[in-house]
């Protein structure tokens, strides 16, 4: 299959540290306007909606969530939908610029966060047999003539944590689309580091991740995404990009429902299980979510998970969160000790009014609203 691809598609480098339609943001929907409200405490498992109730009756101060919306209104022409699930409920849903919960659009690396949690599946069946295997045991093809032999100890734990050493193709990404092989022209580039010692956030590695689980499969990273993730908590993917090999891009390339999205984030913040179904082990889930390496001054990185400690100014307090992120404004957020998850999606090609990143909205109106 032959990818189409636009120099938006992903821009991951500056996506992963901080976003369509023509329509205002004065056109906002509220989710809560179609999907039933449960009374409080009767929360099910989400299925093809979410259980609901009122900020308040989940300990979440309404008027700052007012603000957000004002904010996204007056600030943000980019944003497509700001969701917010507390103590297992809906409290906040609303959709913009035209946009609805039916509709799906690109989350560009967000999709890497998925691809962790398939590797984490792939290695609970076998299909991987450690996070130090080398990726030159899997593909050898692909290192017979490398002009480097450290390459050949690059293993699938360098790739989850960005530490491959290898030169990122973040920086040209018109030449990574259009090469006829993404796993040769990843491995073409020099390596600046001991596979292991650095992060240097590499979009090109995340593929060799789906190639492996393909391989090692027999089926498609999508197939294998639906029979082993995405149909256990009810989410439906109908587009994952592909490369010239037909191997689904590992380090972007999917659409999702923001509803679905959220649904992502929940999995997490039960710790892999699902309505009784323990999805994704729960030691994957940990080694995941918590510091593999420093990623910057005040972030640091799991598995293809982004973490940060974020203050709330309003009320003083500190707390630890780890996100999906990607290009344009694209947040998954989980928030531990908060028991809440936030999601937002936002049009690639748009900017906020004043370069504000979306993630603004989370940290300076939404986890402050909690109580």
């Amino acid at each position: 299959m032959v990818i189409v691809l636009t120099l938006s598609t992903c821009a991951c480098a500056a996506e992963a540290r901080n976003g369509g339609s023509n329509e205002t943001a004065d056109s906002g929907h509220d989710i809560s306007e179609s999907i039933p409200t449960a009374e409080p405490g009767t929360a099910v498992w989400p299925k093809s909606f979410w259980s609901t109730s009122t900020p308040e009756l989940q300990g979440v101060n309404p008027a700052l969530l007012a603000d957000a919306d004002s904010k996204i209104k007056d600030n943000f022409p980019n944003v497509y939908s700001l969701l917010v699930v507390r103590h297992e409920y809906l409290v906040y849903g609303k959709y913009y610029n035209g946009m609805s919960e039916n509709d799906a659009n690109p989350v560009y690396s967000v999709t890497k966060s998925v691809m962790s949690a398939l590797t984490g599946i792939a290695k609970r069946d076998g299909l991987i047999s450690s996070t130090d295997q080398k990726l030159s045991d899997l593909f050898p093809n692909y290192f017979t003539q490398s002009d480097d032999l450290r390459k050949n100890d690059i293993t699938i734990k360098n790739v989850l944590t960005m530490t491959g050493g290898l030169e990122s193709i973040d920086s040209d990404y018109y030449s990574y689309f259009m090469c006829p092989d993404f796993l040769s022209y990843v491995l073409q580039k020099p390596l600046t580091d001991k596979p292991g010692d650095k992060f240097v956030y590499n979009t090109g590695l995340t593929h060799f991740l789906s190639a492996i689980i393909s391989e090692q499969a027999g089926i498609s990273t999508k197939e294998f995404a639906d029979e082993y993730l995405f149909s256990k908590i009810g989410i439906s993917v109908d587009n994952w990009q592909s490369d010239n090999a037909g191997v689904n891009i590992g380090g972007f390339g999917i659409n999702m429902k923001p509803a679905d999205m959220a649904k992502f984030g929940y999995l997490y913040l039960h710790n892999g299980s699902w309505d009784g179904n323990q999805v994704i082990p729960e030691e994957w889930i940990k080694e995941s979510t918590q510091k593999q390496i420093s990623a910057g001054d005040d972030m640091d990185y799991g598995y293809l998970f982004w973490l940060q400690t974020i203050r709330d100014n309003v009320n003083g307090r500190e707390f630890f969160t780890y996100r999906a992120a990607g290009s344009g404004g694209q947040y998954i957020m989980v928030v531990p000790d908060l028991d809440m998850v936030v999601v937002i999606t936002a049009d690639d090609n748009l900017t906020s009014n004043d370069g504000a990143n979306t993630l603004d909205i989370i940290t300076d109106y939404v986890i402050p609203a909690a109580q």
